[in-house]
């Protein structure tokens, strides 16, 4: 039984944490599952990825009676661990389709790095946020250093890596963690319509804005303004947004096909 699925429905693929046992904590078994299963959405013809977890929990993060057996070998374990998740997370955020996380429960440590890494959260009414590692002495993996000083600032980022508190659903749409919030009940399938809405919109611009809200972080005034014409011209070339340009105008509803 693989521990992280690959489903497709229609346009959407969905990459499913299947680990509810054990709260869907990260070991090497998982991360493994979840570097075929993102390679199998990244090689799918999808135009939204979700991604979601069975069980009460999205991911308590790494398996601490794992790491716990491995003994005086932890530093090498965690080194391998983290670098097989980062490699799977890195693609997965270079994959030019727009990403949504569906979070239930707990979502702590690289559990937390990986809902952060989608380009939209909704959690449910009763979803928790953690980093959880300095409770174990450690600092941070899965690009929860790097995601979270960007939704809600360095210093925010720093204090919330430091105590390691629970930060509610309510308090994470205030901050910027999550963008949404549903009843518990209502989370699924909330997900599943997001996710379908995104798959049948603009796929292509949204993946030049997501270029352009990263090289902004780095880019000039004038360097940004360049960005922006590039990716305004090359989109404004395609015949789908031609279309959709004279639906607009004609007041009809544009299909786009990227």
């Amino acid at each position: 039984m693989s521990l992280v699925e690959f489903q497709q429905t229609a346009d959407v693929g969905r990459i499913i944490l299947n680990r509810p046992e054990a709260g869907n904590s990260v070991n090497p078994a998982l991360i493994a599952d979840l570097g075929k299963a993102v390679d199998a959405a990244c090689a799918a013809p999808v135009r939204a990825i979700l991604i979601e977890a069975r069980g009460a929990n999205f991911s308590l993060g790494g398996d601490v009676r794992h790491l716990a057996a491995v003994g005086d070998g932890v530093a090498a374990e965690l080194h391998d661990m983290a670098t097989g998740f980062h490699i799977a997370q890195l693609r997965l955020c270079q994959f030019p389709v727009p990403i949504i996380c569906a979070v239930r429960g707990n979502a702590i440590g690289g559990g937390f790095g990986l809902a952060l890494s989608a380009d939209f959260l909704i959690c449910s009414d009763a979803a928790r946020f953690s980093t959880g590692y300095s409770r174990l002495g450690l600092s941070a993996d899965a690009g929860v250093s790097y995601f979270l000083t960007r939704a809600v600032g360095a210093r925010r980022a720093a204090a919330l890596l430091i105590d390691a508190r629970f930060v509610s659903a309510d308090e994470a749409v205030a901050t910027g963690i999550a963008d949404r919030q549903v009843a518990d009940a209502e989370l699924d399938a909330a997900a599943e319509q997001w996710a379908t809405e995104l798959a049948a919109g603009p796929t292509s611009a949204i993946a030049a804005i997501k270029r352009l809200s990263d090289e902004a972080r780095t880019n000039s005034l004038a360097q940004q303004l360049d960005r922006e014409t590039a990716e305004i011209t090359a989109l404004a070339g395609r015949k789908d947004v031609i279309a959709a340009i004279g639906a607009i105008a004609a007041r009809a509803k544009p299909v786009f096909e990227g």
